[in-house]
């Protein structure tokens, strides 16, 4: 399920989240986050730093938000 909820977010399937990508999702759930709320978003789990959620970062996201 959660991998399934990880391909919704990751459009183009190339296995990062961007800030774009997580923008697109926000939207279609009636929100309207501006790109730097995004990119704090995605900072907020970033472990790496590459600017992108992968899909271990993508866990430790939606565990937060349980």
């Amino acid at each position: 399920e959660v991998k399934e909820a990880f391909s919704l977010f990751d459009k183009d399937g190339d296995g990062q989240i961007t800030t774009k990508e997580l923008g697109t999702v926000m939207r279609s759930l009636g929100q309207n986050p501006s790109e730097s709320e995004l990119q704090d978003m995605i900072n907020e789990v970033d472990a790496d730093n590459n600017g992108t959620i992968d899909f271990p970062e993508f866990l430790t996201m939606m565990a937060r938000k349980m």
